[in-house]
């Protein structure tokens, strides 16, 4: 007897074909990765250079260091900060993309197959079935993968809507008429529940670097302005 997917089964079932993915392409784009992170980090470091080189001249002109009108009219800073979103740009569009249609096709097909769901949701006994319980069609599960981009544009809003109601609908699910049910309705087992923590931690420990590194980034920045 099937029963409805909550939340947290289906999160972990798309993490770990997300993982499964990066593995796929880690290879593949790592060099590519670290090339542009690199220019990115080197595109940020000037920006932070034009940002407080801009400050020292309003302060030595005699203007507050808190003119935000007299900062973004700033040419020096505008150009700055235009190469930074490039950079930004740069850096993620292959990825991602590369990232979503192998996403895609692992979905579509696991989902055309005889289980009814990708490798994530077979090892958590997870299944995708339109509301009348037969097996999706093409056109439904292509449909459904579209959907899900406005789970992912509202922000998580979407997903989010799977953590309620009695039959768990995130928005795809919604409009696609598919919902996605699992083959027991007992707790998590501890494997999943762990492989989550490890998610939350990892995630935890990558923020505080980022934060750290662009810390470092900027008082390096304020030592040059400074002299």
């Amino acid at each position: 007897m099937s029963a409805p997917a909550r939340f947290w089964p289906r999160y972990a079932a798309w993490s770990l074909d997300a993982a499964l993915v990066a593995a796929v392409l880690a290879p593949f784009l790592w060099g590519r990765l670290t090339r542009d992170a690199q220019a990115l980090e080197q595109r940020f470091v000037d920006m932070l250079d034009r940002f407080y080189g801009m400050l020292g001249q309003q302060i030595e002109a005699g203007g507050s260091p808190l003119d935000l009108a007299a900062a973004l009219g700033n040419d020096t800073l505008r150009q700055g900060i235009a190469a930074l979103e490039a950079a930004l740009l740069r850096t993620l569009c292959v990825p991602v993309l590369a990232f979503t249609a192998l996403m895609l096709v692992l979905h579509v097909v696991g989902e055309r197959s005889r289980w009814q769901g990708s490798p994530g949701k077979r090892a958590l006994g997870l299944r995708v079935v339109p509301r009348d319980g037969t097996r999706p069609g093409f056109v439904r599960t292509v449909g459904r993968q579209i959907a899900g981009l406005l789970s992912w544009l509202t922000l998580n809003l979407g997903h989010a809507l799977a953590a309620i109601g009695p039959e768990h609908l995130a928005l795809h699910d919604r409009l696609s008429s598919t919902r996605v049910v699992r083959s027991t309705a007992q707790p998590l087992p501890a494997w999943v529940r762990g492989w989550i923590l490890v998610q939350a931690i990892a995630a935890a420990l990558l923020t505080l670097l980022l934060f750290g590194r662009l810390a470092a980034l900027a008082q390096a920045a304020v030592e040059r302005a400074l002299g």
